[in-house]
């Protein structure tokens, strides 16, 4: 078996996580990585300042992932993840960017919206126009 660097890849996962406020939450997250993970979630609140959120890996499984290699499909060893959050006020609702990094650069972004849980989409707009 040949191990190569590479960055992280995150393959299948959550677009949009509800949750409660000062509750946790949970989602599941398929990464291929060589080596170990850090997982954030990251929004850029003005041009000088970015809000973060670390997530916290609450359990890690080996797993097979199918990775897209040129026109073909590749399998290989790589992990799924479940990682936690807490949202604290309601201004931490809103998109994100899902960022996974190794030891190795670029790190593996995708965006995700966090909206809260047990609210109509119309009630959230209002919610966030106000």
């Amino acid at each position: 078996m040949v191990l190569v660097s590479a960055p992280p890849v995150l393959l299948d996962g959550v677009r949009k996580a509800a949750a409660r406020l000062g509750e946790v939450t949970l989602f599941t997250q398929k990464i291929y990585s060589v080596s170990p993970v850090n997982a954030t979630l990251e929004r850029q609140a003005s041009a000088a300042m970015t809000t973060q959120i670390n997530l916290t890996t609450t359990d890690v499984k080996q797993t097979r992932v199918a990775l897209k290699v040129f026109d073909s499909v590749v399998e290989a060893d790589g992990i799924t993840v479940v990682l936690s959050f807490n949202i604290s006020s309601q201004e931490e609702f809103g998109e994100y960017q899902f960022v996974v990094a190794n030891n190795v650069m670029p790190a593996a972004r995708r965006s995700i919206e966090i909206v809260p849980e047990g609210i109509s989409l119309s009630t959230y707009i209002a919610f966030m126009l106000d």
